[in-house]
């Protein structure tokens, strides 16, 4: 796991810029301590820093060249089936100077170029961002892995091309228009990310995930060059009217495959370990961690307020199966950290549970250098309240129906707490902001599904945004894009799970997972994220991830009004792994008390920095609503700590642009 970065002038005669790529790599340090390369061929100059996993030799330093010489590459990720690829194209002739996995690009691309272009990359298994300039074809090649486990940011001009693992670098070169992308800030207020390929910079860009960029002269044009963006995957939805194997036979698939991906992951010349939240995915990756021998480390966060606090589930867990568990406590000073966290990230970003994340990786990183997650495992197997809100949704649009809409309707007229037994669970979270979440339930129930989607994806929180902006705010800060395409479509479990891995899963918690464990030198890798295990996983119906057991217990019946189950196939394929009490239990996660948090030690800094003379300034709040928000939060009246905690996000990156972090 790396750091990369490069640039490229579209005038061949111009020498490369090995000053400003050296500038650009010595940004990334953090993301590679162990060493640094850079290589110049013309007008191309790429930099790499170096964390070293597989072969710790000298051999496996980067950029790495072609045979020939003239091919090179840098690399930031892991090739999981490098040793096949290895055996494939030594037959065919090619020569290896290294072990590293990296290694295999070069000659595969020298293999495979001429015949399939772009998809070559195809054939690569793993997490990876990198690049490859052909120096006889003056071609330049960007690519990202499937579901854009590693990032990659670029800027295009006139004069040429630059890109960088991470925004922040990226925006040290000249060459990137640095001037707000107010539509992107706009798109960040609802989703509390920028979604790509849009960056808080106009002139920046996010390579979307599963894409290869390539850079050419373009032989119609006098020599100009010719920029394309090439998609090579897309996970496609299978169909509810499919005919499967029963549950216990896809169970049986899915945890094969599960243990599969676990096994390749384990590939690495220094120590592993695990991050663990207690919940059903990290618990899976450890019991087949425990599985494939060795000596297992586990990583837990944990929270003084019992309600979040997960170390007494995750400790059972690593008792279960004898691991060597560590822990940690966060405490409430989270405003220090987000100037860090907004630093890092390069652009705003407001997923609170980063804070967790940042913090396990600092825990992990004093006793290994990759660990093992269970990210990818909710947007397989149906594992968030929201695909649960939908599927109750469609079950209330009948005739039958009507007496529960109506009761429905009521109970979020007067925001009370969630108790019918058709609904209890479906809007988890509990307190005062279940009234919230069910009213806005009841009131999504005439849009369309994929509306319903959209809505439930932004939440609340936008339009109490909305509702604190001032004239010069609105006119800037318009409504978000439409979250996935085609609004008045039906919109099945399967396509809004696809949607999920297009969207959320690259934008938001890969995103942090990347930048949090790379912040401190830290490899993580997704075992749920194997191709083979999300493909097979997609095909399935939707009944077998959301919905209920059927009187023989091998069929499963499409959710309705009661008795839904999330991960009905994921839970059946781990029984013989996890204890009873663990596959029954309500989904965990990295999650931060952050209502607490803001009625207690964070109210005040986020007061003094939300109402500041230079906050004032900026024009976009009106003072005297945030103040009113704040009071009320702490008045606990209203739980508004997310849109809270957005604000802050916004407010900690302004200022870091202003001081130029």
């Amino acid at each position: 796991m790396c750091g990369i970065a490069g640039k490229l002038w579209f005038d061949a005669t111009r020498p490369a810029d090995r000053e400003g790529v050296s500038r650009l790599v010595a940004a990334l340090q953090h993301r590679g301590p162990d060493d640094e390369g850079l290589v110049v061929d013309g007008p191309v100059a790429l930099g790499h820093r170096r964390l070293t996993i597989v072969d710790l030799s000298e051999r496996g330093r980067q950029p790495m060249a072609s045979e020939d010489g003239s091919c090179w590459l840098v690399c930031n990720g892991e090739i999981y089936n490098h040793k096949e690829l290895r055996a494939e194209l030594a037959a065919a002739g090619h020569r290896f100077r290294s072990d590293s996995d990296n290694e295999v690009i070069l000659p595969l691309y020298r293999q495979w170029w001429a015949r399939e272009g772009a998809d070559f990359v195809s054939r690569l298994e793993g997490m990876f961002a990198f690049a490859l300039w052909d120096g006889r074809a003056r071609r330049l090649l960007l690519a990202r892995d499937r579901v854009g486990k590693k990032p990659l940011v670029y800027a295009q001009t006139a004069q040429g091309l630059v890109f960088a693992s991470e925004l922040g670098a990226l925006a040290r070169d000249p060459l990137v228009d640095r001037r707000l992308d107010w539509a992107a800030l706009s798109d960040f207020l609802a989703y509390k990310v920028v979604p790509h390929p849009a960056t808080a910079f106009v002139g920046a860009r996010k390579l979307p995930p599963g894409s290869v960029l390539v850079a050419e002269p373009d032989a119609g044009a006098a020599g100009a060059p010719r920029v394309s963006i090439r998609r090579t995957w897309r996970l496609a939805p299978g169909s509810d009217e499919t005919l499967p194997p029963d549950l216990d036979a896809a169970a049986a698939e899915v945890l094969a495959r599960l243990r599969a991906a676990v096994r390749k992951r384990l590939m690495a010349d220094v120590p592993l370990g695990a991050f663990l939240s207690g919940g059903l995915d990290s618990a899976a990756v450890v019991a087949c961690m425990a599985e494939a021998g060795g000596r297992v480390r586990t990583f837990t966060i944990g929270f003084r307020e019992s309600e979040w606090d997960e170390t007494l589930e995750a400790r059972r867990v690593a008792r279960h199966f004898g691991t060597e568990h560590h822990e940690a406590l966060v405490e409430p000073d989270a405003l220090a950290l987000l100037g860090r966290l907004q630093a890092q990230h390069g652009e705003p970003f407001a997923d609170a549970s980063a804070i967790p994340t940042f913090m396990v990786s600092e825990l992990a990183r004093r006793h290994v250098k990759v660990v093992l997650t269970g990210d990818g495992g909710d947007e397989s197997f149906a594992g968030y309240d929201r695909y649960r809100a939908l599927a109750l949704a469609e079950a209330l649009q009948g005739p039958a129906a009507a007496p529960l809409r109506w009761g429905l309707a009521a109970a979020a007229a007067g925001a009370v707490a969630v108790g019918a037994a058709p609904v209890q669970g479906v809007l988890s979270g509990g307190g005062r902001g279940t009234g919230e979440r069910l009213l806005r339930f009841a009131d999504a129930l005439g849009r369309t599904p994929r509306q319903r989607n959209h809505d439930w994806r932004v939440g609340g929180g936008r339009a109490l945004l909305d509702s604190l902006l001032t004239d010069e705010g609105r006119h800037l800060l318009s409504p978000p894009s439409f979250y996935g395409a085609d609004v008045d479509r039906p919109l099945r479990l399967n396509e809004a799970l696809a949607l999920d891995v297009e969207r959320y899963l690259p934008d938001d918690v890969l995103m942090k997972l990347d930048l949090a464990s790379m912040a401190h030198g830290l490899e993580a890798r997704a075992p749920f994220l194997d191709r083979e295990l999300m493909e097979y996983a997609a095909a399935l119906p939707g009944r077998f991830k959301l919905g209920r057991p059927g009187p023989d217990g091998r069929e499963p019946r499409p959710p309705g009004l009661r008795g839904n189950r999330s991960k009905l196939v994921l839970r059946r394929a781990l029984g013989g792994l996890l204890p009873a009490d663990l596959l029954s239990g309500r989904k965990r996660g990295f999650g931060v008390p952050l209502d607490s948090w803001f009625r207690g030690p964070l109210l005040e800094p986020a007061r003094a920095l939300l109402l500041s003379p230079r906050a004032a300034q900026r024009g976009l709040f009106r003072p005297e609503a945030l103040e009113g928000l704040l009071a009320a939060q702490a008045n606990n009246e209203v739980a508004a700590h997310e849109p809270l905690f957005t604000l802050l996000a916004l407010e900690q990156w302004f200022l870091g642009q202003e001081q130029g972090r």
